[in-house]
């Protein structure tokens, strides 16, 4: 009996395993035929790879590296990652703190005496956490592309912005500003008396193995696993605005391969370079002064998608767009790295995780809109109510993007749902435009949570 049960036991276990693979296939060739739409043979591409636990379950390529040439995305090309660079910064902090060669009570003047004093007390934590109240120094005017390329060293960078006075008292609120991030990577400079990038190489990328990863492009980097950056204008797909590494800097500045980004996923997973103090730190919720969770830690958005935690972020620039989502407890990784400008690799990247997980997400279908009807909605827009806030809507890669004069670097792009409706999945926000009687635009009724009426007023 004991053998019979025994048998039973791994019958069991053998059909159980089969039904999941099978389910496991089955969500990988939608995700497959999902991708083939969103990024199709003949336009700019990306490259996707998931993991479960230490295997890698699906990676593929979509689209071109370069659409003069025909030259197809491989899946071993090196990308811009943009912000996804924060996760590396705060990690190189955290090994410095481990290595005690600073404190995350440390004031920035500790380390950077031209950075002047503020009302507030600024300390390396509130840099790490986005809750400086720091201005966001990165928000270039259609007349200053040329600082795009301009070669630019971190005490140039910080002198964009040290001058300007808080936001709001340190630790009482989060707001993302990639002047916090410039600001640690001098702050890693200081400590370790040698440049960001070389500290990086050091303490991360080479122990790691990461050989396709760095501060920017490498002259020992296979050109051919570089491909080029593309945005909209005027219908057409064009190579997007040219960059320089330094401007980036450790806000934004690393490029890398999802192969690269998932050997990374492993090493913060099984604390290879960073204990587990360290490394939970980072992927810890900050409470603000109110009691508040932020929903960011350090260098890492923490949110949750269908009830299941996430640790993610994501990066857009100029040509580029990427996004890495983390689910801890299922252990399932999702990398999306594309070079094509405003591609939503958050939302994909959240729908292959419920599919996945057996929870899927509703998932827009992209919409064609004629760039011509997108200046309908060009404007500032005041709220109606008797706070004087003010919305700034434009274009940008024929994609209407919603910014903030008090808040810049917080900018939200939309995608057309229906005649005069947007929506944003990532900021949980709707858009209903109002025309007036001979049709202009004359308001909007904004959903997030609650209801807002704005009204045009230029």
């Amino acid at each position: 009996m004991k053998i019979n049960r025994l048998l039973l036991f791994f019958l069991f276990t053998f059909l159980v395993l089969i039904v999941n693979g099978q389910q496991i296939n089955h969500h990988l060739q939608d995700i497959d035929n999902f991708l083939q739409n969103e990024f199709p043979e003949n336009k700019p591409g990306a490259v996707v790879l998931i993991s479960s636990g230490d295997s890698v379950i699906y990676k593929k390529s979509y689209g071109l590296a370069n659409i003069e040439s025909k030259k197809p995305v491989e899946t071993n090309m090196i990308f811009q990652i943009a912000s996804m660079t924060k996760q590396f910064t705060a990690a190189a902090i955290m090994k410095l703190v481990e290595n005690g060669k600073l404190s995350l009570n440390d004031t920035i003047q500790q380390y950077i005496d031209y950075f002047p004093l503020k009302k507030h007390p600024i300390t390396v934590e509130h840099l790490l956490a986005q809750t400086s109240g720091i201005p966001e120094f990165f928000d270039i005017d259609d007349d200053e592309y040329h600082l795009l390329v301009q070669e630019h060293t971190p005490m140039e960078l910080i002198s964009y912005f040290k001058d300007e006075p808080l936001e709001f008292e340190s630790g009482s609120k989060f707001r993302y500003s990639n002047s916090n991030y410039v600001l640690l990577g001098a702050i890693i400079e200081k400590v370790s008396n040698i440049t960001y990038g070389e500290y990086l190489q050091e303490a991360l990328f080479k122990p790691l193995g990461m050989n396709n990863t760095a501060l920017w492009y490498q002259n020992n980097f296979d050109t051919e696993q570089i491909p080029l950056g593309y945005m909209i204008k005027d219908g057409n797909y064009v190579p997007s605005t040219p960059i320089g590494g330094s401007i980036l800097y450790s806000s934004g500045g690393i490029v890398s391969t999802v192969d690269d980004l998932f050997k990374w996923n492993r090493a913060l997973k099984d604390t290879t370079l960073l204990s587990n103090k360290s490394g939970s730190k980072m992927f810890t919720n900050n409470i603000l002064t109110n009691g508040q969770p932020s929903n960011y830690g350090f260098g890492f958005f923490i949110k949750n998608l269908q009830g299941k935690r996430t640790i993610q972020h994501g990066g857009n620039l100029y040509g580029f767009t990427s996004s890495g989502l983390w689910l801890p407890d299922e252990d399932l990784f999702v990398c999306i790295l594309s070079n094509k400008g405003f591609a939503r690799t958050e939302e994909i990247a959240d729908y292959i995780a419920s599919l996945l997980i057996g929870n899927p997400i509703e998932i827009l279908k992209q919409k064609e809109i004629k760039s011509s009807k997108l200046n309908d909605y060009i404007g500032s827009y005041k709220l109606n109510a008797k706070k004087s806030k003010l919305i700034n809507i434009i274009v940008v890669s024929e994609r209407l993007v919603l910014t903030f004069p008090n808040q810049p670097g917080n900018e939200v792009d939309v995608l057309p749902t229906g005649e005069d409706l947007f929506e944003s999945k990532k900021a949980n926000i709707t858009l209903n435009f109002i025309r007036n009687d001979v049709g202009e635009i004359s308001g909007i009724d904004i959903k997030q949570g609650e209801n807002y009426n704005w009204i045009k007023i230029k």
